[in-house]
């Protein structure tokens, strides 16, 4: 009777939910504890009383969030989808696709958000800056996901007549349904972070606008209670995609079938010609688009600053303030540096540890049932809100930048390194094991060979995330680097410095783009799979 009394503890202990809800406390007590002088992180009960006492006021303002993130969500996805189809079926249109995209993304928040919130409407302003948070994770997981097609079944169709829309149709958007369901993991909290983050800019309402307002006012157990509110609903709107995918598409989640190619290596890698045209395009269309915004949609001047303005403000100097081409370098390139600082120790960090976490989470089902859910959380949680925080607990310096940059690109690289290796097919990793092969070798030889092009992939999302999250950091605590100059600009209605500087920071992440994209094509062709 003991025995069966003991083993029925023991399970209901092994319930993922509850050593989820068990671990978060247990980690949540400590840090209030050590962190009691500083007052920086409220018990569990302080801060239930306080979402108590907020309640009416919290619920009034949720529903513009959210409401903006639904909508931005839509938006974000329903550019991706087409883009994504165009960049597969049109070779060429890839590059161009990608590049555009991460241009656009890598434009620092506080750089575009003023300039799209007195362009547009609030709410259209809002939306906008909510579905720029959403696209680009989207459509590298689209993309990527469609890429994933096995070999066999596309040779299959082509050899039953079939085209490349055939195969789109009947094969790879099959085969694309794992990475989307990730894709639409990731873009979930992004989507209510978006929105949070638009209502820091002219909002009247809103959980940003609260936000703001606890922050000014230095109510901590609030900003807390405004945290946690949105980390909760991330993680619910997160749940909820999971569940769907778990009904609709339940083999989403299983292994890939056995495959002859590596997942993503089915995808033709560029010669130097078709890459430099694709290059051409790119700017032609950046150019033209950027054009238009004054010439066709009719954006004020004083607001939106055309190709030819910024062009003779980094070459004859500021026509307003009278600052000259040289002062204006000197001061982005010592900014540029410390953003380039920021960012590049902080998604390092990142990496690393979204990787092991997700071979561990990958060897141990258990783990990742566990901690999966704190990882969205965490992910989930305003980082406008908890940079202030972080910033008080690990200093302005390098430390409280790279805690909250790590804080950007674990989530999205753990999601997507996890889906790679899942990818693997299962005959492979069983090959290794009935070759008196340990677990860490398989981790070793194949799961992770075969993660390789999701680690890519990851990298893809996380170099531009980290960036941001660098400006982040800079623009609300530390003073230092792009996001301070810009927030200065913005402040001072200085719209040449938030243009140049948020177009330069593009050109900086497209640069690293291309650099990711040269070290792929050599990873690859060592490992036989380019």
């Amino acid at each position: 009777m003991t025995a069966l009394v003991t083993t029925r503890r023991t399970g209901w202990l092994a319930r993922p939910a509850v050593l989820a809800a068990v671990s978060t406390l247990v980690v949540w007590l400590a840090a209030a504890t050590m962190l009691r002088e500083a007052d920086l992180v409220p018990y569990p009960w302080e801060l239930a009383t306080q979402v108590i006492v907020d309640a009416p006021l919290l619920a009034s303002h949720a529903g513009p969030t959210l409401t903006t993130a639904f909508y931005g969500l839509l938006a974000g996805v329903g550019v991706v989808i087409p883009l994504a189809v165009l960049g597969l079926l049109v070779r060429p249109a890839e590059p161009v696709v990608l590049r555009i995209g991460v241009i656009v993304n890598v434009i620092p928040t506080v750089a575009i958000a003023p300039i799209l919130v007195v362009a547009l409407s609030n709410e259209a302003g809002r939306v906008v800056i909510t579905a720029l948070q959403v696209y680009f994770p989207a459509l590298i997981g689209i993309l990527f996901g469609l890429r994933q097609a096995d070999q066999s079944a596309l040779d299959l169709v082509k050899a039953t007549g079939g085209g490349n829309w055939q195969a789109l149709r009947h094969v790879r958007f099959a085969a694309a349904v794992p990475s989307f369901v990730s894709a639409l993991q990731i873009a979930v909290p992004a989507a209510i972070l978006g929105a949070l983050i638009s209502e820091f800019f002219g909002a009247h309402q809103g959980l940003g606008t609260l936000l703001v307002n606890a922050q000014q006012g230095l109510l901590i157990d609030r900003t807390w209670a405004i945290a946690v509110l949105v980390g909760l609903v991330a993680a619910l709107g997160y749940g909820l995609v999971t569940l769907i995918a778990k009904v609709f598409v339940p083999w989403a989640a299983s292994e890939a079938a056995v495959g002859l190619s590596v997942a993503g290596a089915d995808a033709k890698k560029s010669g130097v010609v078709p890459s430099a045209v694709a290059s051409v395009v790119t700017v032609a269309l950046l150019l033209g688009g950027w054009q238009s915004l004054r010439t066709v949609f009719g954006f004020d001047s004083f607001f939106t600053k055309g190709p030819w303005d910024v062009f003779t403000y980094v070459t004859s100097g500021h026509p307003i303030f009278g600052t000259s081409p040289a002062v204006f370098w000197s001061q982005f390139s010592e900014a540029l540096a410390q953003t380039a600082i920021d960012a590049g120790v902080g998604f390092v960090v990142g990496s690393v540890i979204a990787v092991l976490a997700a071979v561990a989470m990958d060897a141990f089902p258990l783990l990742a049932r566990t901690f999966m859910p704190m990882a969205v959380v965490l992910r989930s949680v305003p980082l406008a809100a908890l940079t202030p925080l972080i910033v008080l607990l690990f200093g302005r310096g390098i430390l409280g930048v790279t805690v909250v940059v790590t804080l950007v690109t674990f989530f999205p690289t753990l999601v997507t390194v996890m889906q790679g290796l899942r990818s693997t097919p299962t005959g492979a990793a069983n090959l290794v094991r009935a070759s008196g092969g340990s677990v860490r070798q398989t981790v070793r030889y194949v799961r992770l060979m075969y993660a390789i092009p999701s680690m890519l992939a990851a990298a893809r999302v996380a170099i531009p995330g980290a960036i941001a999250g660098a400006t982040l950091a800079e623009w609300l605590a530390t003073g230092q680097g792009l996001g301070h100059m810009l927030t200065l600009a913005s402040t001072q209605a200085d719209y040449y410095l938030l243009w140049t500087g948020g177009i330069l920071l593009a050109v900086f992440a497209l640069a690293l783009h291309g650099l990711l994209t040269i070290t792929d094509r050599f990873i690859t062709r060592r490992l036989g799979t380019g």
